[in-house]
């Protein structure tokens, strides 16, 4: 090689590291990214004990990490480098059978918050037990598609940990509390019950869950042959696809609209704006179209409905409830969803506020061995 040669090479290489460094530094920090559907790290304040502490140093390098010029280009291209080298798992994305991208959830399931959750469902269940009885108490932790879709991980994948955590759940809950889904999602594996590019389950998988709960807390409920499907994209790409930022097929959102649907009214965060329909289509023109459900997360929502069935249900949840909640709105007068993640009300002020006659509390089994707001479950 010679040195001219030598000179371009290296200033080929000066001008990556310091071009995508000053890049980085003069690009406007991005708040929220929509492909990944979360926030991303903003610049940590530089304060002594930070520093002294290592706390600064790990802020700053995940801050780095998300605020990389052109970072999505370069997830996607690290993808199709390890994906050329025979890797069938990147970012914790395992690249599984019939064009599913299903998350590993690594390091999820074992720590100190995942165990301590128990301990608070547990207690919450008990209570509520005394109150309304035990067979109008139940809980519903949703195995995730790494648990339930083993036949379509790569080998040697590793999917004993969400299982085990699941029979951690069952053992400490009060007897019959635990609607255990396992085998009710499992029998219909073969079925798109999950969708291949996001972590949520799909329409239909939730209500095969929603129909094991009835049964399992005694409810009447509409039966699948008086509802309606209706497709509303076909173009969804899921939080999951976001994590590997490759070409992959697209996933279809569902709706299901009883026969002889009941009116109601919907009402999110005490507002005085009511509203007639559980969807928010405006969200199908972006990325985040699973928001269509309820317009996403919301710290409360009520529902009033014209039915007089005498039977009104709270639910504890996570995002996997969005798409559940509207099969309930034909079986129960009322129905209020409460998003400990964001609800800042004292939750026991709320149900002595309210004449619930059922609480079902439903999480996916990573976002709730995640979340850190269960503790407010007692206040």
């Amino acid at each position: 090689m010679t040195k001219r040669q030598n000179w371009i090479l290296i200033s080929f290489f000066l001008l990556l590291v310091f071009g995508f460094t000053i890049g980085s530094l003069l690009k406007p920090d991005t708040a929220f990214s929509e492909e990944e559907n979360r926030e991303l790290a903003q610049m940590p304040r530089i304060t002594p004990e930070a520093v002294l502490s290592g706390e600064f140093s790990r802020d700053y390098e995940t801050y780095l990490t998300d605020q990389f010029v052109f970072r999505n280009q370069w997830i996607g291209a690290k993808t199709l480098a390890e994906r050329a080298i025979g890797k069938q798992e990147v970012n914790d994305i395992y690249f599984a059978k019939d064009d599913y991208l299903i998350e590993k959830h690594s390091n999820t399931f074992d720590t100190e918050t995942a165990q301590r959750n128990i301990t608070y469902l547990a207690s919450f269940l008990e209570s509520q037990a005394e109150r309304l009885g035990g067979e109008h108490v139940k809980a519903m932790i949703v195995p995730n598609a790494v648990d339930t879709l083993k036949d379509k991980l790569p080998p040697f994948a590793d999917s004993t940990q969400e299982d085990t955590y699941l029979r951690k759940i069952e053992e400490a809950l009060p007897d019959g509390s635990f609607v255990n889904l396992q085998p009710v999602l499992g029998a219909h594996k073969e079925e798109y019950i999950y969708y291949r590019t996001d972590h949520h389950w799909t329409t239909l998988g939730a209500w095969y869950a929603y129909e094991a709960w009835c049964r399992a807390a005694g409810i009447p409920y509409t039966p699948q042959e008086d509802y309606r499907r209706e497709t509303l994209s076909t173009e969804f790409y899921g939080t999951v696809a976001a994590k590997v930022n490759i070409s992959v097929p697209a996933d279809t959102i569902e709706a299901w609209y009883p026969l002889k649907e009941v009116s109601y009214t919907v009402r999110q965060n005490h507002g005085d704006e009511t509203r007639d329909t559980l969807y928010e289509e405006s969200y199908l023109q972006v990325r985040d179209k699973y928001a269509v459900f309820f317009g996403g997360n919301q710290p409360l929502t009520e529902i009033t409905t014209a039915n007089t069935t005498g039977r009104k249900l709270l639910v504890i949840k996570d995002s996997y409830a969005n798409c559940f909640v509207p099969f309930a709105v034909q079986d129960f007068d009322a129905i209020s969803m409460v998003d400990m993640r964001y609800f800042n009300e004292h939750l026991s002020t709320y149900i002595e506020e309210n004449e619930f006659t059922d609480v079902l509390v439903l999480y996916n089994a990573a976002g709730f061995a995640e979340d850190t707001s269960l503790a407010k479950l007692l206040l």
